[in-house]
């Protein structure tokens, strides 16, 4: 009987190891690892609002002060000491690589740039980087009745102003443009360049390829139109214009005899008493937009409109263009709209994710005092509440939280995960799909004794920090690594905090 009875543990320990092996694994703690930033030397104190992390959450800039003077710390170097420096500095190139800030020496502004201080001026405005972090573009006061926009240090032709918000670079960065006051009348600089002038002039908007351009103007009462410096339409008033991601199709509204309508490649629609901005597909071929009629509203899909009611919104096309999808309401009750079908009443629901191969959506709903998460149209478990869903990168699964009883919890492929936590954010899947991860918050609803750590598949990292930072603030560089940026107090101090799984 001995004998047999150490026979059958021995097999069954053999059976658990080859069933289960991750028993083990699952066991292992990931591995930590946190480098702080530099921070200010002793008696120099940061200014918390200018914080600056690049996108890439490998760079960090700051302006700090020490009695009368203030400075600059850019991944621990500090700059020059100066008189002062503007609120809204510094000012972090799109791949963190450049920071510059304006500084003020005596009775002069300066633009620093890498540390190097470029001509002095009597005053200048916000700072611009090219999206290849190439370029810097600002406007500067060169007197009282001149202001010039410099590029890369060099001065541009001055005017009597120059329209601060009207900055704006290609997205290939090639080309820029600008609105100045002349004679009392705006003109459009592209490319150097000069428009003709006019009383009032909107935005313009490059082309996703950066070859075009367009822009509305006003000149004596009519609202023009203008592609590429041509003028295509007037009217008495016009709205909303945006470019296909191909660039090669242009949608605008404009109102005619009273009434709105959509202008899309040059071809006036059907007349409204309102219509909201259009949207493109992303190849491109599609087209949508809002309509209302007296108090009702409509969506026209590639001209087509489709059904009215009381209210519309949350609208989105599929990633592969093939479906169109929108939240509308009659009286109490909301649906999602797929491809102009109805969907199921509900008190309310929130706005629709499509998969990535678009062939699963789903979306938040309220039914009563509960929530559930609506998939491929079956509705799951009722909670207190939860976030919209969040898809893994290969379709096959989905993941939200959810709230019960006060406490929140990880619901992964309709199952509950882990713990339960005062706060759980930010879900992100590995780019192979396997792990899970977010941010748990460990104490506190949401005050200052907050505290928070990252959970992966369930299992806690050892280290607590009073915050996370970056949009989003948990990014997957592999299947194995994570990395972010983290706050702990007090300080604040400010770290890398990487991640290895097991």
């Amino acid at each position: 009987m001995k004998h047999g009875f150490f026979n059958l543990s021995a097999w069954i320990l053999a059976v658990m190891l080859l069933a289960s092996p991750f028993l083990f694994a699952a066991q292992a703690q990931m591995k930590e690892d946190i480098v702080p930033f530099a921070g200010p030397p002793k008696e120099w104190t940061t200014y918390q609002s200018s914080i600056r992390f690049s996108t890439d959450e490998k760079h960090l800039a700051y302006v700090c002060r020490k009695e009368k003077k203030f400075a600059v710390i850019f991944d621990g170097k500090m700059s020059a000491a100066y008189d002062g420096i503007s609120q809204d500095s510094p000012f972090l190139s799109p791949d963190g690589a450049h920071v510059a800030y304006r500084v003020v020496k005596g009775d002069k502004w300066y633009v620093v740039r890498d540390g190097k201080e470029e001509a002095a001026y009597q005053a200048g405005s916000s700072l611009f980087f090219s999206p290849d972090s190439k370029n810097l573009a600002y406007i500067a006061q060169k007197n009282k009745l001149e202001f010039a926009m410099v590029v890369d240090g060099k001065e541009k032709p001055g005017y009597s102003g120059v329209v601060k918000d009207s900055v704006l670079f290609s997205p290939d960065s090639a080309r820029l443009g600008y609105v100045v006051y002349k004679d009392k009348k705006l003109i459009l600089v592209i490319d150097g360049k000069l428009s003709p002038q006019y009383d009032e002039l909107s935005h313009f908007i490059f082309s996703p390829d950066s070859k075009r351009y367009a822009y509305m103007a006003k000149l004596e009462n009519k609202w023009l139109m203008f592609v590429d410096g041509k003028e295509e339409a007037s009217s008495e008033m016009m709205g909303g214009y945006s470019f296909s991601p191909d660039s090669r199709r242009l949608a605008y509204s404009l109102v005619e005899d009273g009434k709105w309508r959509m202008v899309i490649d040059g071809k006036k629609g059907p007349a409204y008493d309102r219509v909201s901005n259009a949207t493109f597909s992303s190849d491109s071929r599609r087209t949508v937009y809002g309509v209302m009629k007296g108090k009702l509203s409509s969506m026209v899909v590639d001209g087509n409109n489709e059904r009215s009611f009381e209210e519309i919104k949350y609208l989105t096309f599929s990633p592969d263009s093939k479906h169109c999808v929108y939240s509308a309401r009659d009286g109490k009750k909301q649906f999602m709209v797929v491809d102009g079908k109805v969907g199921e009443p509900y008190d309310t629901v929130y706005i629709p994710v499509f998969s990535a191969d678009s062939q699963h959506l789903g979306f938040r709903a309220q039914k009563g005092e509960r929530w559930l998460v609506v998939m491929d149209g079956k509705e799951g478990k009722a909670y207190d509440n939860v976030i919209s869903p969040v898809f893994s990168p290969d379709d096959k699964h989905i993941a939200y939280f959810a709230q019960k009883g006060g406490v929140w919890v990880v619901v992964r492929d309709g199952k509950e995960e882990g713990s339960v936590y005062a706060q759980l954010a930010s879900p992100v899947w590995s780019p192979d799909s396997a792990h899970l991860a977010c941010l748990a918050g460990v104490s506190g609803l949401g005050g200052a004794g907050d505290t928070w750590r990252v959970l992966v598949d369930g299992q806690k990292a050892k280290t607590v920090f009073s915050g996370f930072l970056g949009l989003p603030p948990l990014i997957f560089d592999d299947p194995k690594h994570i990395r972010s940026l983290a706050q702990r107090l007090p300080g604040p101090e400010f770290v890398r905090y990487n991640l290895t799984l097991p």
